[in-house]
């Protein structure tokens, strides 16, 4: 279907200001990713504070989302996106507060170690530690260690996806209870539909991509590295359920479908929802779609953990 109305207006405004990513000053560019996000109005909520999770490699800062007062609350452990060089827990406060309250959980979102500065696997190191973390230590959060979940979008929906891979062969109990991702990157994409139609113009450009890549990885060879490219995992059996969810104009679009049928075959109760008519990162747009995002997550989390919707 034709883009939405209120979509190609974002559209046409950013790529008025739209900046080529390897000539403005990096300090820069997470200000612009920030501003934007920032300007969203904040849900007030019962509990947020802030911890520090020791890592195995270093203190990971995260912050807490309590939707309301009570104990033994199901936690969704949550990565913000961003092509693992934008982003952090002030930007996605907005949005975690508003899946707080949707999933009526608790929202632990991970600010994991940013690229250039931390290569490739830095961020898949933050991000298992921090479920192993709250596993053993939910009670801390106002949570039940067997009603954890992962999630997260783009590049955190990478690494939720990872996370669940990982947590699975390191034999993690308890197990987790869910994996949401949404408009994930799974691996790289070179031939698809997706990639070679909807590259160019519709946010998230081929030239970005690249340049997150070179940013995050050391060399090619890391691309085949299932902590970064998950679907080149043989067995995807055992995971815990998806909901998976993708955009029409999203390059990402058809190897996050694939990854669902590929989990589906393995046997994974897997749900895929492409929503038509928007763009990758709609999500965090103001715009109804995304509203619908949040409340598909809640609806989705409520019933894994509570059994009702």
């Amino acid at each position: 279907m034709p883009l939405d109305p209120s979509v190609r207006r974002i559209i046409e405004e950013f790529n008025k200001v739209k900046p080529q990513m390897s000539k403005v000053p990096l300090n820069e560019l997470r200000r612009m990713s920030r501003a934007s996000s920032l300007s969203q109005p904040k849900r007030q909520i019962h509990k947020v504070f802030d911890i520090s999770i020791p890592g195995s490699e270093v203190k990971i800062p995260a912050r807490v989302y309590v939707p309301r007062d009570g104990e033994d609350f199901g936690v969704l452990v949550y990565y913000h996106g961003g092509g693992f060089v934008f982003g952090d827990v002030e930007s996605y406060d907005p949005l975690c507060r508003e899946l707080a309250v949707a999933c009526d959980c608790v929202v632990v979102s991970v600010d994991y170690r940013l690229a250039p500065e931390n290569k490739f696997p830095a961020a898949v190191v933050d991000a298992f530690d921090s479920v192993q973390w709250v596993l053993e230590h939910a009670n801390e959060v106002n949570g039940d260690s067997e009603k954890i979940a992962v999630g997260g979008d783009s590049a955190g929906g990478n690494l939720a996806a990872v996370v669940a891979i990982m947590a699975r062969d390191k034999g993690l109990r308890p197990s987790l209870k869910y994996q949401v991702l949404v408009n994930p990157f799974v691996g790289v994409d070179v031939a698809s539909y997706s990639i070679r139609e909807y590259s160019m113009g519709f946010l998230l450009d081929r030239d970005d991509m690249d340049f997150f890549n070179k940013a995050y990885l050391s060399n090619l060879t890391d691309a085949l590295d299932p902590r970064f490219s998950p679907i080149l995992v043989n067995d995807l059996s055992n995971l815990p359920p998806a909901l998976i969810i993708t955009s029409e104009y999203d390059p990402l679009r058809d190897s996050a479908e694939t990854y669902a049928t590929r989990l589906s075959e393995a046997g994974v109760p897997t749900v895929v929802v492409r929503f038509n008519g928007v763009v990758h990162g709609f999500y965090n747009m103001p715009i109804p779609h995304a509203k619908v995002v949040v409340g598909l997550i809640g609806s989705t989390l409520r019933q894994a953990f509570y059994g009702k919707y």
